[in-house]
């Protein structure tokens, strides 16, 4: 994973991480969205809408360079928008999905257990 500190440009693993360099953690949900879209992490809905790792990298230093990188600001009320809506999915709809896509596999496991060991 390459991310992009959105204060200083530097290069990072993740885009929730503190910079080792100049020490900014996003913290606000604005923050959050602009340093998932500067990373290759940007994902909504399972569609990648990142930059290639190149383009990064250029912004990068860009931003080092003392040029901010210009936000699409729909994009990032876009972003923000949507991570508000998955955190709100209550942790009940989370488990019961979870079993709904865990069990049946899970119970032909043990079919297969029990019909190959039952006998021995």
């Amino acid at each position: 994973m390459l991310a992009i500190c959105v204060r200083c440009g530097n290069v990072k693993r993740d885009p929730s991480a503190r910079c080792p360099v100049c020490g900014f953690r996003p913290q606000a949900s604005m923050d959050k969205a602009k340093s998932l879209i500067l990373s290759t992490a940007y994902e909504v809905d399972g569609e990648y809408r990142g930059k290639a790792r190149e383009e990064l990298i250029s912004i990068a230093q860009a931003i080092g360079q003392g040029h901010p990188y210009a936000f699409d600001e729909a994009e990032v009320r876009a972003v923000v928008t949507y991570a508000e809506r998955v955190l709100a999915v209550p942790t009940k709809r989370l488990v019961l999905d979870g079993l709904r896509w865990l069990l049946p596999p899970v119970l032909a496991l043990v079919a297969v257990y029990v019909v190959l060991f039952w006998n021995k």
